[in-house]
């Protein structure tokens, strides 16, 4: 079991061995959890180069 991750832990609850000794990777449900599998990124695309219309991205809504 050395060096080895949890698996099925537990939400808030810390598996055998007490805070810092159970596994190598994030607690289950910890706030750093999501973004160890993934990578954030901006993506952005030219519209009227794909034909869009570009009215619909200037839509305000009227009151």
């Amino acid at each position: 079991y050395i060096n080895r991750d949890m698996v099925g832990a537990v939400v808030g609850v810390q598996p055998f061995g007490g805070e810092g000794l159970s596994g190598t990777g994030c607690k289950a449900g910890g706030p750093n959890y999501l973004s160890q599998f993934v990578n954030e990124q901006v993506v952005s695309k030219n519209t009227v180069a794909f034909g869009g219309n570009t009215e619909l991205l200037n839509l305000q809504s009227e009151e």
